[in-house]
């Protein structure tokens, strides 16, 4: 192998392996989905990791003991330097030296390629063990190659031979047959982007406890996934002492990702493809049409095919010529468009308007005509579609328009008054809402339909008041003659009745309700009546303590509302704090964490009064437990906060209830008094007498509340009788969580007055695991954990906990393992891990037990095999090619 040129050496040698990088199990080599195939292929665009991906099933393969060949191609590999490539390739992966012999160029012989493939196709097959070729930058080829060569290796691999390939853009390859046969797969972009668990597992193995979940969504929402930008994402933060700040500079594409689209997109695009995508950024979905409308260049489809194969910026459509320029992109771009001349922006403003106006899409037009400076079309266009927007859940578009329209233009529109009715009235500004209802039902075109529709609105307005009664009253009348209305109203109506059912302690019969209700189908996806439908029967299951069934039917919903409505749309916040909730009772701290992550502030704003408490509780535990106990009690402090400014005194209970709970867990009795005091003061009458919708439900909480301070206070007969009251509540309630958590306090009570109290344990226990309640005990009270582990038998483990724990052993600096790979033989291996501890020949032949001629002879087969000319060149390329791995 000494005559081969050093270019190919260079590209057959693998690139340096990320050892500290998080691997991507989600796409592991040996998954489901990629486990029978013989081909795979990889493509995307620049910036999404797929070299990395490559490295890491290069891994993966030598784990297994495969034979791994490595290969990054050029233009340069045409046919018949393809083949000597892949040799070479071979010989560094297999260390067989007869490979690269044999495809040497040799003057005057002409050899043929398909003959050169054909022997290099044979001598893998006689190798007799699993072989992997990892083709990087495959797009690079020349056309003739891909079409003939390549083609020809793929459909002629021997049984033993899979191959890997990575490319930017589509290849031009004639794979149907093999497709058909489950033995070719394609990795998009899509699969490749990282998803929310991967973004934020990354950041924590990069800055630890520096950066909480908030954060970290935040910044998997600004890149969208993409690695890459991740990357950036990162060094950014790394270089900044204000994370906030850094954040916002990358949000409006400055800095590092800025010098990255200068540096490294527009620097190697035409200006042609420069100019087309400054005038398209004014639009975040742009198709060929629309392209062609707002530039006037015919060029426009070729020109956006082009781009979407060889930049990271576009997110492609599954099933549409759709495609949504990237955020990051976008903003970049829109800061050139704004450098261009105000004439020359309206026209793309006004031309675009134009062309949206005509296909349909109404919103998107009417902001276009604002922008072009014409607000005259735009209110018209808006007065025709903010109802629909409404009603799809884009509650946040309908008050930025509200805010745009003024109190004038929105009294003066009945659609639009109601869009920004329904809109006000599920937040916090239901005092607005409530003109806005006057003038519905005062406005000479209402009929009865439109009159129920504003009751429903004010219903609506009432309970996120936390007026339940009043919501109640509202509804109720029109109940009787909803068969006469349209299938909305009648949905809408059904939902809230459903709703005040579960305060009425009827969970099944509230899921029955939305069940049976007719369906509404405004639109394909999820919408607005259909989502929180689905939340009031996660809820009804989530209160009847029912894990499981609750996180199924809330996972699956949440799921719907991000796809349809968006992450951080009031659908999908309150179905958020519920699934969080489960998630934390689950024992899913990190993934309850990751549901609720940047999501607090719209729960604020924009949900339910129990969505509200759900999700600061939710919050303040998490925060707890990951021992962020000061962040736990600001989120406490910010819901009776809320709770005083708003008037709504369930805030304050719960707040309250929840740091009493938290300090007699400490033993703190004069902290629990001082709390419950203040909890007294914000209990109203109606929860003493346990009287309409909402009584029961604040009893609850504040019952729950006083057993806790009577605990603390280790007044045990007083705190039996309150369990014995509040125990009522539950049941009627029929929430089926705090009907554990009393049996088990009660539990504690009763063994603490030497009453017995185990048959009450077991009990809640029971009730507990089987329906998926794993951290109720834990969270009621940690002596009730010793008590279940000693009743079975599991003295052992406790003792363990008190235990001093065992010396953590010093780190070896030798290598941890060898790779088995088919490189190296069982010995040579062996042999390899004693030499990169730096053993002299004697001291191997001792630890092995052999003579040192057999050292020797062991030692010329890693010269050769690793092409080394010394002992610590052989272990620089082990570890170089991934054969030996370090420790740890």
């Amino acid at each position: 192998m000494d005559c081969i040129e050093p270019q190919l050496i260079l590209k057959t040698t693998p690139p340096r392996s990320q050892k500290s990088a998080r691997m991507r199990s989600r796409l592991g080599i040996h998954t489901q989905e990629l486990t029978d195939k013989v081909v795979i292929a990889v493509q995307a665009p620049a910036g999404f990791g797929k070299t990395f991906l490559l490295t890491q099933w290069r891994r993966e393969c030598l784990s297994h003991g495969a034979v791994v060949a490595w290969m990054t191609l050029d233009a340069q590999d045409d046919g018949a330097r393809f083949v000597q490539g892949l040799g070479v390739a071979m010989a560094v992966g297999s260390g067989r030296p007869s490979f690269a012999r044999v495809f040497e160029p040799i003057a005057g012989l002409g050899r043929d390629e398909q003959e050169g493939l054909t022997q290099w196709l044979a001598e893998v097959a006689d190798l007799g063990s699993e072989t992997v070729l990892i083709l990087d930058e495959v797009d690079t080829l020349p056309e003739l190659t891909i079409r003939y060569s390549l083609t020809y290796l793929l459909h002629n691999a021997p049984a033993n031979l899979r191959i890997i390939m990575a490319s930017r853009t589509r290849l031009n390859l004639q794979v149907t047959d093999l497709a058909a046969r489950g033995l070719f797969t394609t990795i998009m972009t899509a699969a490749l982007r990282l998803n929310v668990e991967e973004a934020i597992a990354i950041l924590n193995d990069r800055f630890g406890t520096r950066v909480d979940a908030d954060l970290c969504v935040r910044l998997h929402e600004i890149t969208e996934g993409w690695p890459l930008g991740l990357q950036l994402a990162i060094s950014a933060l790394e270089k900044s002492s204000n994370r906030s700040a850094a954040v916002e500079e990358l949000s409006t594409c400055l800095g590092d990702i800025e010098r990255y689209f200068v540096d490294s997109l527009l620097a190697h695009l035409r200006e042609e493809q420069v100019r087309f995508l400054t005038g398209i950024a004014l639009l975040e979905m742009v198709q060929p049409l629309l392209c062609e409308a707002l530039t006037g260049n015919a060029r426009s489809g070729e020109l956006l095919q082009e781009l979407c194969a060889s930049t990271p910026i576009f997110v492609e459509s599954i099933d549409s010529d759709w495609v949504r320029i990237h955020p990051l992109a976008r903003e970049f771009l829109l800061g050139r468009f704004a450098d261009l001349p105000l004439e020359e922006r309206q026209g793309y403003h006004r031309r675009g308007a134009v062309w949206l106006e005509q296909h349909g899409f109404l919103e998107q037009a009417a902001r276009q005509y604002l922008l072009a400076g014409m607000p005259q079309p735009a209110y018209a266009l808006i007065g025709e579609c903010l109802y629909e927007v409404m009603l799809q859940g884009q509650f946040s578009r309908v008050l930025e328009w509200v805010e745009e329209l003024g109190p004038a233009d929105v009294l003066s529109h009945p659609r639009i008054c109601l869009a920004a009715a329904w809109t006000l009235a599920m937040g916090e500004r239901q005092a607005e809402a409530a003109r806005l209802i006057a003038a519905i039902e005062q406005h000479p075109s209402a009929d009865e339909a439109t009159r129920c529709e504003a009751a429903a609105i004010a219903a609506a307005a009432a309970y996120f008041a936390d007026h339940p009664d009043q919501s109640h009253e509202l509804i109720t009348p029109w109940v009787d003659r909803l068969p006469s209305f349209s299938i909305k109203v009648q949905a809408i109506v059904a939902t809230q009745i459903a709703r005040l059912t579960l305060l009425q302690g009827q969970p099944e019969k509230a899921r029955r309700i939305f069940q049976r209700a007719a369906i509404y189908a405004g639109s394909p996806g999820l919408d607005a009546i259909r989502g929180y439908g689905e939340w009031v029967v996660g809820l009804a299951y989530l209160y009847e303590g029912r894990m499981v069934s609750a996180r199924t039917a809330l996972h699956d919903s949440l799921l719907h509302a991000e796809r349809d409505i968006g992450r951080r749309s009031p659908v999908a916040v309150m179905l958020a704090s519920a699934l969080a909730t489960v998630l934390l009772e689950q024992g899913e701290i990190q993934e309850s964490a990751t549901v609720l992550a940047n999501r607090l502030d719209i729960v604020e704003r924009l949900a339910s009064p129990d969505a509200i408490v759900q999700g600061f509780l939710a919050a303040a535990r998490l925060a707890s437990i990951q021992g962020q106990g000061h962040r736990g009690q600001d989120l406490l402090e910010a819901l009776f906060a809320l709770g005083e400014e708003r008037n709504i005194p369930r805030f304050c209970i719960a707040s309250l209830g929840e740091q009493i709970r938290l300090h007699a867990l400490q033993g703190r009795s004069d902290t629990c008094q001082a709390l419950w005091r203040r909890l007294d003061c914000f209990t109203p009458v109606i929860t003493h007498e346990r009287a309409g919708l909402l009584g029961p439900e604040l009893d609850l909480l504040a019952g729950v509340a006083n057993a806790y301070a009577l605990l603390a206070q280790r007044d045990w007969e007083a705190m039996l009788a309150v369990l014995d009251k509040v125990s009522e509540t539950a049941e009627y309630l029929r929430r089926g969580r705090d009907i554990v958590q009393i049996k088990l306090l009660r539990a504690l009570a009763l063994r603490a007055t030497g009453q017995g109290g185990t048959d009450h344990l077991l009990e809640a226990v029971s009730l507990a695991q089987e329906n998926g309640m794993l951290r109720v005990v834990q969270d009621t009270h940690p002596d009730l954990i010793k008590w279940e582990r000693m009743l079975q038998g599991e003295t052992v483990p406790l003792l363990a906990t008190t235990s001093t724990p065992a010396p953590v052993p010093r780190p070896e600096s030798t290598p941890s393992s060898v790779s088995p790979s088919r490189l190296l033989t069982p010995k040579e291996r062996e042999v390899l891990q004693l030499l990169a501890r730096n053993l002299s020949n004697k001291q191997i032949a001792l630890a092995l037990n052999v003579g040192e001629e057999t050292v020797k002879w062991h030692l010329k087969n890693l010269f050769g095999k690793f092409q080394a000319g010394t002992r610590q060149h052989v272990v620089a390329r082990a570890y170089m090619l991934g054969i030996l791995e370090t420790g740890g």
